[in-house]
């Protein structure tokens, strides 16, 4: 929910989130769940309820990060948490129908990546400032990377661009396990803003997801930095799973 990249396959994308968090809060790993009639997989927070990245057996893929445009000063209480608001998007037809009718009155600022693969990709990102929705249509035929504006700052967000720029250029093809080795690299010597970052002993890099779609398979991988555990779940199964 922190760094999320998109990268466009040949025949698929993969979409990889970095969660930044206090390694004591409490999340369960990725499992299937019956919700707004359908089957969605996702890891849950224990805390609240909601998630940062979740996928479909619609072919509906999410991926939260915290803040808009820049750092915000929080007004609690909020209404509903923000990973409550990304379920939410599974009980629309469409990215677009979402964007317009989802009340987001009282809900703190955050910025959603939707893709909607089930035929050709359709990429909305809806950015909520807290006052005013803002969408625009990503570009699926490039490649692209976003960071937490609660976390990072525009100049922190321009080494991560650089970054990934190196990458993509020492990579001919990229494949799923190439972009988890750039998730969880070391860039910098400042870990206090590294790809796997760490600037206390409790807010670090504790996760990292993936939902990886081409056309032989649909995967979601979760690898918890926490336990040092994998985890990988077949989407193209996800009907069968519960």
């Amino acid at each position: 929910m922190c760094t999320v990249t998109f990268i466009k396959h040949q025949d698929g994308f993969s979409l990889t989130s970095n969660r930044d968090e206090q390694a004591t809060r409490p999340t369960f790993p990725p499992q299937v769940y019956e919700e707004y009639q359908q089957n969605l997989v996702y890891p849950k927070d224990q805390k609240a309820g909601g998630t940062w990245i979740a996928s479909s057996e619609q072919n509906i893929s999410v991926c939260l990060l915290n803040g808009a445009f820049k750092k915000h000063m929080r007004q609690l209480p909020y209404d509903r948490s923000r990973g409550q608001v990304l379920k939410e998007r599974f009980a629309f037809q469409s990215n677009s129908e979402f964007i317009h009718k989802v009340d987001l009155n009282n809900v703190e600022p955050f910025t959603l990546l939707m893709i909607d693969h089930a035929d050709q990709l359709d990429f909305k990102v809806l950015v909520w400032d807290g006052n005013q929705k803002h969408c625009k249509t990503v570009d699926t035929t490039q490649n692209h990377i976003w960071a937490s504006a609660t976390l990072y700052s525009d100049e922190q967000l321009k080494n991560r661009q650089i970054w990934f720029q190196k990458f993509l250029n020492n990579h001919d093809i990229i494949n799923a396990e190439d972009i988890l080795n750039f998730h969880t690299g070391s860039f910098t010597d400042d870990k206090s803003n590294d790809m796997l970052m760490q600037r206390d002993q409790e807010l670090k890099t504790i996760s990292v997801s993936q939902i990886d779609i081409n056309s032989t398979q649909k995967q979601f991988i979760y690898k918890d930095l926490v336990e040092n555990k994998d985890y990988v779940l077949n989407l193209n199964t996800l009907c069968q799973t519960v």
